[in-house]
């Protein structure tokens, strides 16, 4: 069983020291385990990407949560993610830890474990969280059988970082229970939509992009499609489409694109 997850992660050619970014949605592989007689094991998984970036990678799966936008409650050891079983697994093992945002938070493993999760950003895509570190390490998005539309958070931190006219810094304050089990008062960020402005994602549009630029490939493995993004050198594309074509390759807008970006940037 342990040779077929390896052989998975080994066929993403991922380098020993690499920074990788891992989102899933495991009903294929599961599927596909199901298929060879095995039971999907998602530590497995986990065990074999660590066996191929080795001690110098670092590894990130995400566990988004907003029981603290939403119920005004978090609890950085037993809040789970919201975002596949990868990221919940990953907190119940020892090798783990979690980074502190009480919204957009990352199990992590090996070299920059420490440093990622001692990153105290209140803005949940702040030019000190995670979603920096992967502008600035271009780390390595891989998305297991799933595509742009549902996996590129990513692109928020662009837009963050551009302060689109269709977004705003809304505050949340709530109970955070430390990992020392104190419940405190705290206040974090969210690049909230502005009510009045509709969005559907069209996040494929940049992939495809992305693809033609080399910057992203489409991986195939026995039938399960991922995608494989270098997000630090994603980052000067999307900016291209936020700053000069107005979103166009990102999100169907309800209101007049014209109207929304009237003054923004340089169009």
């Amino acid at each position: 069983m342990k040779d077929f997850y390896r052989e998975f992660a080994a066929s993403f050619d991922l380098r020993t020291g690499d920074s990788v970014w891992l989102s899933s949605e495991t009903v294929r592989l599961a599927f596909l385990c199901k298929k060879n007689g095995m039971r999907f094991d998602p530590s497995l998984l986990i065990d074999a990407f660590q066996s191929v970036l080795g001690e110098e990678g670092t590894l990130l799966l995400p566990v988004f949560s907003f029981e603290f936008s939403n119920h005004g409650h978090y609890d950085y050891l037993h809040t789970k993610g919201t975002t596949g079983v990868l990221g919940n697994t990953a907190l119940s093992r020892g090798d783990f830890r979690r980074t502190l945002h009480p919204m957009h938070s990352f199990a992590v493993w090996g070299k920059d474990r420490e440093l990622l999760c001692g990153m105290t950003n209140t803005h949940s895509f702040g030019e000190d969280s995670p979603f920096a570190y992967c502008k600035e390490r271009n780390v390595t998005q891989l998305m297991l059988g799933t595509d742009y539309v549902h996996s590129m958070t990513f692109v928020h931190y662009v837009e963050t970082v551009c302060r689109v006219p269709y977004r705003f810094a809304k505050q949340f304050t709530g109970t955070y229970v430390t990992a020392e089990g104190r419940g405190e008062a705290r206040t974090c960020d969210y690049a909230a939509r502005r009510p009045e402005v509709g969005t559907t994602e069209q996040f494929n549009r940049i992939g495809a992009v992305l693809e033609e630029k080399g910057i992203a490939t489409v991986h195939r493995f026995q039938g399960i499609e991922s995608r494989v993004v270098q997000l630090g050198k994603s980052f000067d594309p999307i900016r291209e489409d936020i700053l000069h074509n107005r979103c166009r390759l990102l999100y169907d807008f309800t209101v007049s694109r014209e109207s929304l970006f009237e003054g923004f940037g340089e169009i």
